[in-house]
């Protein structure tokens, strides 16, 4: 039997370890687990639940997948060839691959990809419990809307046969379930009509299936995927861009990404060509008027040539048309430069889109500084364009930005204004000129001059319509050759499985939180529980020292050890005789103290049951009722309490009056006795200790059962009297504080020869103390170490 070695007074009372009140505390995980073990099933139930909704998610929830493609933006090389042959800033497009993630991800781009697939519109089948969207190309029938190509609806779509169905809304009342149509018949539906194809395909399978047909708007559908689209570059530095989009149907998201990558393709395409186009237009504005002259001119030649017979000029009159040929030539030059400069004033001043202006080398304006200027004014508008449709970015970007295209385009219409003034002055000096050889001409014959005057415009016209359309020529070639930069390297293509449900995650999630809930209710139990609970809970509170526990006692009657001595607490209790005498060895007889802190802890129980065993082992014990406000002690043993203790110490009554025997052998009682107005002061006087002496003469033991030490000074003045006071604990009821009450009684030395028994015992194991640590055991008898008897109940007792 395992016991406290050493008396535990030889310790100074005082010398308490001051760690002890922050060690009391702590948090018992071990009762903790114990506690989940106890309640074994609140653990099983929440995994169930937890399980149960896991298996629910992974079969019901929407499953999404993704699909990845990555293309490669190449560097433009393709027009080489022109741009040696010509020099022309049309095939030297400028590319900036920051700007690209944010053309492919703009919205006009995704709302033409949406509106070309048609996925403002999307289908599901109804289920039980889950809907599932289907991918329109999968369908065997097409829905197509003419009228307004933008509405937000839903319909309900159940096909009745081969050739009809039925078409109908929820939420208007003009379209009901028992409308029937044909297929290829027009559906006047929401201000729009609505067309049902059937691709002759097989649709049997859709017999009696009823779908989900929903109608949104183009630019909710794009701004969908414009917020789930992710474009990346594979390093840094690097042209190769990686897509990828998240969805729940992973063929519409492939076709979606096909799509996208072909119309990119088609931007870069016409990007690259809206210079060479806007070109053209140009050249052609101007190649129809010199054409009308040109024609005019031709036609006046050949009528003057039919008509006269001299064609030829002289030496002097040759001289002189090659002279003003000359200057005219000049002067159409000037003259187209200025058709230029006044188109690009006009464009600047009136249009706010200035990426699509045609350059000055395109039409064979030779000026570097104003070429610059409007190469910059065509990155800050196209970078303006970008960013406006990126609602990531900053107004203060945009701001910056504006104000910067606003300053160039303002240098550019100072630098049009000047060269406008300077090319004035130039035509000046050709017209003059030009004068000057008209009165030179006007003394040769009117033959020469008319002939000289139809070759001079002819050839003027014939040089610039030639001039003209080289240059269309050169941008036809730029616009011909041009390929699109965009190369797709891994098409999309579905990567793995499902990313969500992923049913091993939420499985892990759910046996996660199935554990954790009871375990943090435990946990919540633990923390706000202010009851002892263990042997671990007292020795943190107190220094103390603890003689031994009694088990929890099933049966409803205190006399528990006389009726049944095989019991474990009967066990407990000759357990608690023993680790007594190591207590109190020396002496012969004794004296025990029973108290507690609070009433209900079971001093009644533990004295009665206590002086059954001591009666057993021969010794003659004597149970004082000690509690004179509330007696008890009589009831169990069938007695009366007409005289007690209150009428010796009164002085009404000896004590061989008031002494009364049991039904136990060696056991005797006396009963606390009437009520009296004073019990404390009846316990302190002189009396008492004539009691104690005179009832040490009969009996070897004697137990004072006590009232509660918390609530009365009873049991203080009592303690002086006693050999041993057993204080009581009882499990799951003592209030923690009590026990550091009783550690400050202990401390001042109020209380002395004290020690603890746990009372009550219910749990046992991790966190709770274990039993035979103090030689007592919890719902089992020992069937050896004793002889036993039948007393005239009956029952077995020891001896």
């Amino acid at each position: 039997m395992a016991v406290n070695s050493g008396y535990p007074f030889e310790r100074d009372p005082f010398d308490f370890d001051s760690s002890r009140e922050s060690r009391s505390n702590l948090l018992d995980f071990k009762r903790i687990l114990s506690r989940a073990i106890w309640y074994w099933y609140l653990p099983l139930l929440t995994l169930s639940i937890s399980f149960a909704i896991a298996w629910a998610v992974n079969r019901y929830s929407t499953s999404i997948y993704t699909i990845k493609a990555s293309i490669l933006i190449k560097e433009s090389e393709e027009n080489v060839g022109a741009k040696l042959l010509y020099n022309n800033a049309l095939v030297d497009p400028y590319r900036n691959f920051y700007n690209e993630l944010y053309i492919l991800k703009s919205l006009p781009l995704i709302q033409s990809v949406v509106g070309s697939l048609g996925f403002e519109k999307r289908y599901f089948r109804e289920g039980e419990i889950k809907t599932t969207e289907i991918y329109s190309a999968n369908l065997p029938f097409e829905f197509v809307i003419a009228g307004a190509k933008s509405f937000e609806s839903q319909v309900r779509f159940k096909q009745i046969d081969e050739s009809s169905f039925n078409f109908y809304s929820d939420f208007l009342e003009d379209y009901t379930d028992n409308q029937v149509y044909k297929f290829s018949d027009t559906i006047d539906f929401n201000n729009s009509k609505i067309v049902v194809f059937n691709r002759h395909q097989e649709n049997s399978n859709y017999i009696g299936r009823q779908l989900i047909i929903t109608f949104s708007s183009i630019e909710d559908v794009a701004n969908s995927y414009v917020s789930r689209i992710n474009a990346s570059w594979q390093a840094q530095g690097a042209s190769l861009m990686n897509l990828s989009i998240n969805g729940a149907v992973a063929a519409k998201e492939s076709a979606f990404l096909t799509e996208l990558i072909k119309q990119y393709q088609q931007y870069d395409l016409n990007k690259k060509n809206q210079t060479a186009s806007k070109t053209i237009e140009f050249i052609d504005i101007q190649l129809k008027e010199i054409s009308d002259s040109l024609r005019y001119f031709e036609r006046e030649v050949e009528s003057f040539k039919e008509k006269n017979v001299v064609t030829n000029l002289d030496a002097e009159a040759l001289r002189l048309y090659e002279q003003i040929k000359g200057f005219e030539t000049t002067l159409s030059q000037m003259k187209l430069r200025r058709n230029y400069f006044e188109y690009l004033s006009s464009y600047l001043s009136k249009d706010d889109q200035f990426d699509q202006v045609v350059p000055p080398s395109s039409v064979g304006v030779d000026d570097p500084i104003m070429t610059n200027l409007i190469t910059q004014l065509i990155k800050l508008q196209t970078d303006l364009t970008l960013n406006t449709q990126n609602e990531r970015v900053e107004s203060v970007i945009i701001s910056r930005k504006r104000e910067q295209i606003r300053k160039i385009r303002k240098d550019i219409l100072e630098s049009v204004n000047s060269a406008l003034a300077a090319q004035e002055i130039n035509e000046e000096f050709i017209e003059e000129r030009i004068k000057l050889v008209d009165s030179e001409l006007s003394k040769l014959p009117e033959s020469e001059r008319y002939l000289i005057n139809l070759n001079r415009n002819y050839e003027l016209s014939e040089n610039l319509y030639i001039f003209l359309m080289q240059k269309r020529a050169e941008a036809g070639i730029s616009k011909a050759s041009t390929s699109s930069d965009i190369v797709v390297i891994n098409p999309p293509k579905q990567v793995g499985g499902a990313i969500t449900p992923k049913p091993m995650v939420n499985y892990g999630i759910a046996l996660a939180i199935g554990l954790a809930l009871p375990f943090f209710y435990f946990f919540i139990l633990e923390l706000l529980d202010n009851r002892v609970q263990s042997k671990e809970d007292i020795e943190k509170a107190t220094e103390i020292p603890m003689i031994g526990g009694v088990g929890h006692n099933r049966n409803a009657e205190n006399l528990i050890v006389y009726n049944k001595p095989k019991s474990g607490v009967a066990e407990s209790f000759r357990s608690l005789r023993s680790n007594l005498n190591f207590f109190t060895e020396g002496k012969d007889k004794k004296i025990f103290l029973i108290t507690s802190s609070i009433s209900g802890e079971g001093k009644t129980f533990s004295t009665i049951n206590l002086a059954t065993v001591l009666a057993f082992s021969g010794k003659k014990t004597l149970i004082v009722g000690a509690d004179m406000r509330r007696p008890r002690l009589f009831g169990d043993f069938d007695l009366e309490n007409k005289l007690g203790l209150s009428s010796v110490l009164s002085g009404q009554k000896k004590m061989s009056d008031v002494v009364q025997s049991t039904f136990i052998e060696n056991l005797s009682l006396v009963s606390a006795g009437p009520v009296p107005p004073n019990p404390s002061e009846l316990l302190m006087s002189d009396w008492m200790k004539i009691f104690i002496q005179d009832a040490m003469r009969s009996f070897d033991f004697i137990i004072l059962d006590t009232p509660p030490i918390g609530l009365v000074t009873d049991a203080f003045i009592l303690s002086k009297l006693s050999d041993h006071v057993l204080f009581l604990i009882r499990q799951n009821y003592t209030p923690k504080q009590a026990v550091k009450t009783a550690q400050e009684f202990y401390q001042n030395g109020k209380i002395k020869k004290v020690s603890i028994l746990f009372n009550d015992i219910k749990r046992v194991g991790p966190g709770y103390g274990y039993g035979n640590s103090y030689g007592y055991g919890y719902g089992y008898g020992y069937g050896y170490g004793y002889g036993y008897g039948q007393n005239k109940y009956g029952n077995y007792y020891s001896d």
